[in-house]
């Protein structure tokens, strides 16, 4: 069992947290804000230290975060989508733009080639694409690097459900397991548990059911 607390000590978030998450178990991580939802993420990404227990968890290269605003690097159209592979890595992998297009296509994203001016376009990312335009290229970058397990952390807070739910689909097609934090219903279908964290040091990770009762923010 591990605690989560902050960094110097200041709250504790969970006071006993184990859970244990494996391949093709969708996991869905809710409660109120400051419950330690981003908090537990920062752990598993080595950003906060572990005050006890034990923290067991994927190699990088099988492990993917995805925040809410996604990093959107210089370069070009290209690079937005491989990052943090080069155009080299790309060639490495055996992957071409075809396959890049069908990515783009899997986040309804295809139109930007022609609106950017294709795959060697640049430009400043962070102010040319909207909010929900990079939300789409960070899951077009997920589906390119294929990683056993993904953290989504908010990240389609800006997309329409619609889309949202094409893309979860492709990942459950592809074999990514999900750890989400995300305050929409319209996601729980698309997880077997749930990790809720009722932000008074306690927690829940159950299996849901059809009758599992959906936790609101």
């Amino acid at each position: 069992m591990c605690p989560l607390f902050t960094p110097k000590w200041e709250t504790v978030l969970v006071r006993e947290l184990n859970f244990e998450v494996k391949s093709g178990m969708n996991v869905l991580v809710c409660g109120p804000n400051g419950c330690g939802k981003s908090s537990l993420f920062r752990i598993l990404g080595e950003l906060w230290p572990v005050f006890g227990g034990t923290v067991t968890k994927p190699s990088a290269g099988k492990l993917f975060y995805i925040p809410q605003r996604p990093y959107m690097t210089l370069g070009t159209l290209r690079d937005q989508v491989i990052y943090p592979d080069s155009h080299g890595d790309m060639i490495a992998r055996g992957i071409t733009h075809d396959t890049l297009r069908e990515l783009l296509h899997q986040v309804q994203l295809t139109h930007i080639l022609d609106r950017e001016g294709g795959w060697d376009a640049v430009a400043d990312w962070m102010d040319v694409l909207s909010g929900g335009e990079k939300q789409r290229i960070a899951m077009a970058r997920l589906f390119y690097h294929k990683p056993q397990f993904a953290i989504l952390d908010e990240c389609t807070s800006a997309v329409s459900v619609d889309v949202e739910d094409a893309m979860y689909q492709y990942c459950s097609k592809v074999g990514i397991t999900l750890f989400t934090v995300s305050h929409r219903k319209s996601l729980w279908k698309h997880h077997e548990y749930y990790l809720h964290m009722d932000g008074r040091g306690s927690f829940e990770y159950k299996r849901i059911e059809s009758d599992t009762q959906e936790f609101g923010s």
